[in-house]
């Protein structure tokens, strides 16, 4: 299923954290001063990259310690959570959009995140219990 990941403590994390981070940056900085038309400004892209690397790097130090549940929900939370952003920018929220569509972006990510840990907590216990029985 994740097979395409790297094996918990490969150095390969390292490279996927910075390239999820970028990812992250651009996304963020895309929606800001493209699809919502903002003036460029270095100071909120360093935020945004700050944020991008904070929570790209939760993430991959979970992947790199074995949790590749953990990052594979976190990342369908992450995606989802971009898409609502954007989708919440279409509509005319009377300058709330801003607002509510990050909210948005950032709930929907920590519950990727949550969802995450709840999966590779349940696939751990149940590993548990289904451990063959020594004698």
């Amino acid at each position: 299923m994740i097979r395409f990941l790297p094996p918990a403590r490969s150095n390969s994390w390292f490279v996927w954290y910075l390239i999820y981070a970028g990812i992250v940056t651009i996304a963020l900085a895309f929606y800001r001063f493209v699809r919502l038309g903002d003036e460029f400004d270095a100071g909120l892209l360093g935020r945004f990259a700050l944020l991008a690397l904070a929570f790209s790097g939760i993430v991959h130090v979970c992947g790199w310690l074995g949790g590749r549940l953990i990052w594979l929900v976190s990342t369908a939370g992450l995606v989802i959570g971009i898409y609502t952003m954007f989708r919440y920018a279409s509509r005319d929220m009377s300058g709330w959009e801003d607002l509510a569509s990050f909210l948005s972006f950032m709930i929907l990510s920590a519950g990727g995140f949550v969802i995450g840990l709840l999966a590779e907590g349940a696939n751990w216990l149940y590993r548990y219990l289904h451990r063959p029985k020594e004698e």
